[in-house]
């Protein structure tokens, strides 16, 4: 079975009404190392309270709608145990999704090596797997930090270069301009390059646009006008759109159609996944938002 506990930030430095909540869920198998982790936590004044049986069949999903609250963080620990409940890899699309449209951050934590889930293929990860008192101060650090993005109190040019250091930071490389005179559609193609198992070095080249909003969201004339930048240059075979909010309903569905109606991959980061990205990359946190936090 899964279990799930309630972590409720305590630290002082931090007003109570904006303190997020932080859902841990674990397979029970892995009791001992989830106690260690939120002991730990709770050390470093996070607080453990509700506790949560999540069963297989069904439940987990609907433990998570009922029990996760708005702008909350669900890390869910990682291990063989976890990843073979097959219900877990059935069920994990759905409840991302449903986190994604209800402002939850979601963070895997990797226990030990182990096969992940296809539906988890794309997140980055907080890795445990070298031991979990070294790590522990890291990961308390990290969720503490994350509280204090607030991406309105940036402003769309401090937005814009606060993704290109993230896009940096997560290996992109040869980042180039696109001028705004241009009327481009984008802000900037970069490169991602890896080896293949054969060693050969591999490069996917993307067209990324970078979107600021504080009352809107991204809809379909954004996605429509990246995708068409990406067909007119048959060097760029991918396109990224990285936003502080979140997509229509509509511009979702057309995103997760794009690669076989249009034969173009299109990735989203929005809001929510930009946050967790950020708790991997903590001196962009301090950087951005420590000055703003001043004036909170």
């Amino acid at each position: 079975m899964f279990l799930f506990k309630d972590l409720k930030m305590t630290n002082l430095e931090y007003n109570l009404d904006t303190k997020p909540r932080i859902f841990v869920s674990y397979a029970s198998a892995d009791e001992a190392v989830a106690r260690a982790i939120v002991d730990g936590l709770r050390s470093r004044n996070l607080d453990v309270w509700d506790d949560y049986e999540l069963y297989p069949g069904g439940h987990w999903a609907e433990s998570i709608r009922v029990a996760v609250s708005a702008s909350a963080y669900l890390l869910v620990l990682l291990s063989k145990h976890s990843v073979n409940f097959h219900w877990l890899s059935n069920e994990t699309e759905a409840v991302l999704k449903e986190l994604q449209s209800r402002d939850i951050t979601f963070l895997p934590v990797l226990l030990k090596d182990c096969d992940i889930p296809l539906s988890l293929a794309s997140y980055q990860w907080f890795d445990m797997r070298s031991g979990i008192e070294e790590n522990l101060e890291k990961l308390a650090n990290a969720l503490i930090s994350t509280q204090k993005i607030d991406f309105e109190k940036l402003s769309p040019q401090t937005f814009e270069q606060l993704v290109v250091d993230l896009l940096q930071k997560l290996g992109f490389v040869n980042l180039q301009s696109e001028s705004k005179q241009s009327d481009s559609g984008i802000d900037a193609v970069v490169e991602f390059r890896q080896k293949d198992p054969f060693g050969a070095e591999t490069r996917e080249v993307y067209a990324v646009e970078m979107k600021f909003y504080r009352h809107s969201r991204a809809d379909l004339r954004t996605l429509s006008q990246l995708v068409s930048y990406v067909k007119n240059d048959p060097k760029i075979n991918k396109a990224l759109l990285v936003t502080n909010g979140k997509l229509t309903s509509v511009a979702l569905d057309w995103v997760s159609n794009a690669p076989k109606v249009i034969g173009i991959p299109i990735r989203v980061v929005d809001g929510t996944e930009l946050k967790r990205l950020l708790l991997q990359n903590t001196d962009l946190v301090s950087k951005y938002f420590s000055a703003s936090m001043g004036h909170a």
